[in-house]
């Protein structure tokens, strides 16, 4: 007698599948922004459940409240139906010379900012009380002749 074998897969039916994976992007309103204008960040989400309150944080090298005429260094923001919440500040535009600053947004998860989801946003702040660099000089060599003969002085 001849046996044949056979080989069946079992599938676990009984476990939920995973869950999808959240995403999160912050949008700010501009790459580059001069003190004094608004800058609006838009927290996009997916699989993110509405209702969900994220936490976001404002820093960078030199940044601090003073920078920023309108808006807080922290805050949160709750995920609205379409996933997704703003806000906003608006940069001081304080005549001093500081130079190019860069801001960076980060988003985190939980109330303590330890945890943070999605890539962090960076927007440069220009300094437009800052004059602009002159311009180099610029130097010339005239001959007073364009051509000579030996034995002549220039």
């Amino acid at each position: 007698m001849l046996f044949r074998s056979a080989s069946v897969t079992i599938n676990d039916t009984s476990r939920a599948p995973a869950p999808p994976t959240p995403t999160y992007a912050v949008l700010p309103s501009a790459a580059a922004i001069n003190e004094g204008l608004a800058l609006t960040t838009t927290v996009s989400t997916t699989n993110v459940a509405t209702g969900t309150v994220l936490y976001w944080a404002l820093s960078g090298t030199g940044i601090t409240a003073a920078d920023f005429s309108a808006g807080a260094l922290t805050g949160s923001g709750t995920v609205g139906a379409t996933g997704q919440f703003s806000f906003s500040h608006t940069l001081a535009n304080d005549l001093l010379t500081e130079g190019v600053e860069t801001l960076q947004i980060k988003l985190y998860s939980d109330a303590a900012r330890t945890v943070q989801v999605g890539t962090t946003a960076s927007v440069t702040i220009n300094d437009p009380s800052r004059a602009p660099a002159p311009p180099p000089p610029t130097y010339a060599v005239l001959p007073s002749a364009a051509a000579i003969n030996e034995g002549l002085a220039l």
